[in-house]
């Protein structure tokens, strides 16, 4: 088993040391991107690299070798760019909050809401049709929104904000991002609208609250897949998960929250149950 990184730190060192607790009958060798120019590359099984740069150099040193490669902390652009470059493909672990996980959260904190915001840039892709009907399963309708400039709303969007019980954050950085969040929230708390997502950063900033995948559940998820318990796609999403609260954001729009660990319980139950 390889655990490739671009060069070792303190923080990678206490990865391995993690992974090799949650794998003891497994050897985890760590090799750097230098180290692997002259490494015996079939002498591993399984390789997990952490990062684009690590996982581009395995990838053009494998070849046309089908080895099985679980890519961590990979940007979806590197990730549509090596998939492209290279046909014998990689599995990709995805972080990113899904918006089932997302929806479950908003029953959970707000079990009365019922209209839900979401507004996006004209960049962010989703079906949504198919999201409109994955809200339904938890009482939820979305009304949709672009929103073209965060700094100056147009009449659709106001209407859409005053018309929802909250607004749902949607992973598309070309909206939410450090530029354009603090105008966001503001306008959302001046009309008394709580921001559930698009992650956990965002709930530092004033949304209320958001699941997530962190260090730990990447060591969970990446375990299981050595052990060859997760199902083989291209994309693989975290099936691990925690929930990261704003209390004091809550508290001022009258959201009573319970903790963490309670949410994890209940959003885990629902969407095991749909």
């Amino acid at each position: 088993m390889g655990l490739l990184v671009d060069a070792p730190s303190a923080q990678i060192t206490a990865f391995e040391k993690q992974l090799n607790t949650l794998l003891p009958t497994y050897s985890i060798q760590q090799i750097t991107s230098t180290q692997l120019n002259t490494f015996d590359t079939t002498s591993v099984d399984k390789w997990i690299t952490l990062g684009p740069n690590a996982l581009s150099q395995l990838m053009a040193r494998l070849q046309a070798k089908k080895v099985p490669v679980l890519a961590l902390f990979l940007p979806e652009t590197a990730r549509l760019k090596l998939s492209a470059q290279y046909q014998q493909g990689f599995t990709t672990l995805e972080n990113a909050p899904d918006m089932a996980k997302q929806l479950a959260l908003i029953h959970a904190l707000v079990p009365q809401a019922r209209q839900v915001g979401v507004f996006h840039s004209s960049q962010y892709k989703a079906n949504h049709n198919e999201l409109d009907e994955l809200a339904k399963k938890y009482g939820l309708k979305l009304h949709w929104s672009e929103l073209k400039d965060p700094l100056d709303w147009d009449r659709h969007a106001l209407k859409v904000l005053g018309d929802v019980d909250l607004v749902l954050g949607v992973n598309d950085d070309a909206l939410y991002n450090t530029t354009t969040i603090r105008s966001i929230l503001m306008r959302l708390y001046r009309s008394g609208k709580a921001l559930i997502g698009p992650d956990k950063g965002y709930v530092r900033a004033g949304a209320v609250a958001s699941t997530y995948a962190g260090i730990e559940e990447t060591l969970l998820a990446a375990a299981d897949w050595i052990r060859g318990e997760l199902p083989e796609k291209t994309i693989l999403e975290n099936p691990y998960f925690n929930i990261s609260v704003n209390a004091q954001v809550a508290r001022s729009l009258n959201i009573v929250v319970d903790d963490a660990l309670s949410l994890v319980k209940q959003v885990k139950e629902s969407t095991d149950e749909r």
